[in-house]
Parts: C-alpha cells; sequence; structure tokens
C-alpha cells in the first residue's frame, strides 16, 4: 500500500497537482525572520529566525532560533519537542572556517542542500543557497511527507527564494530528497 502511495504521489506531482496549498497562513515578515517551512499535515509552520546580542552581532553559541507558530490552536509559539529538534527540523550552526563571515546550518532532517548564514548588517542576516541552480536567498520550504508508516518518508521539498543577482523570484521542487 505504501508504494502504491508514493507512485500515484509522483505521478500527481509530475501533474502539479500537489503543492504548496494557497490558503496556508504567512508569518509574518520580522527583522529577525530568516526562514519558514510549511508542511502538508496541517497549517502549524515552523520558524528560523535569528539570535542577535543587543549591538545587533549574531550570537556565535546560538545564531538561530527555531520554533513553532501553532496555528491550528491559538497562533503561539512553541517550542520545538526534543524529537523535533533532534530528527526533524533542529539545526545545528558552525562557522566556516574558509569564510568566517558565514555560518553553515546543517538541517536535522537533511543535508542534501547547503544553507549558509550570513550577516548582512547590524540585526539583519539571511539564508543563501542554490535554487534551482541560482543563488538564493530563501524565503520559505514546503515539505509533503506521507505519514502511514513507523517514520514519515519525505515525498518531495519546496524551495522558495530570491535570486540574489536579478531579484527574481526562485522556486525548485525536490523529489524524494
Amino acid at each position: 500500500m505504501r508504494k502504491l502511495f508514493i507512485i500515484v504521489s509522483a505521478i500527481l506531482m509530475s501533474t502539479g497537482v500537489f503543492s504548496q496549498p494557497k490558503n496556508y497562513p504567512v508569518p509574518p515578515e520580522t527583522k529577525k525572520r530568516l526562514f519558514f517551512i510549511q508542511r502538508n499535515h496541517n497549517e502549524n509552520t515552523v520558524i528560523y529566525d535569528t539570535n542577535f546580542d543587543k549591538n545587533g552581532n549574531l550570537i556565535e553559541s546560538n545564531p538561530v532560533d527555531v520554533y513553532w507558530i501553532r496555528y491550528q490552536e491559538q497562533g503561539q509559539r512553541m517550542e520545538l519537542r526534543a524529537i523535533e529538534r533532534r530528527f526533524a527540523f533542529g539545526g545545528k550552526c558552525e562557522k566556516l572556517e574558509s569564510n568566517p563571515e558565514y555560518y553553515l546550518l546543517k538541517l536535522a532532517a537533511t543535508d542534501k542542500k547547503k544553507l549558509l548564514l550570513k550577516q548582512t548588517s547590524p540585526f539583519k542576516a539571511a539564508i543563501y543557497t542554490k535554487i534551482n541552480n541560482k543563488m538564493s536567498v530563501l524565503h520559505h520550504m514546503y515539505i509533503f511527507a506521507d505519514n502511514s508508516g513507523i517514520k514519515p518518508t519525505v515525498i518531495y521539498i519546496e524551495l522558495f527564494g530570491k535570486d540574489i543577482k536579478t531579484g527574481q523570484k526562485t522556486y525548485e521542487k525536490l523529489i524524494n530528497p
């Protein structure tokens, strides 16, 4: 049954039937916002914000704050559970030795995409990654997963961003990442 679901999902994805729902709430932009992740299971959203010190510099020991906005409840902030932090949405930031202006953000769920955090000015930072072979500022991701098994299986991930050279929107769909 699971294989049938994956095959049908792949066929439907290629026709464009699946995609990020248009009616999902969009978290408000803030000065600290890096990007967010939404999923097919519900409207609750994982937020990735920056942690700055009082002078507007990234806090080296913990530059990224990850948490839920629980839209399906009252829209409140909720910390990630330990299992979510460890296996799904948590991340580790390490300064790049080759270029100390950047941090490498490693998401717990995948290492397929290289996410680079860079402070661009006081109290301002962005996540850079290649989206459809164009260096982009990441805006958000949408994850479509099958939850019918013991552990969720990611069917595809959609990446949305903005090309750093042209300012044009960028998009990429990663199937079976």
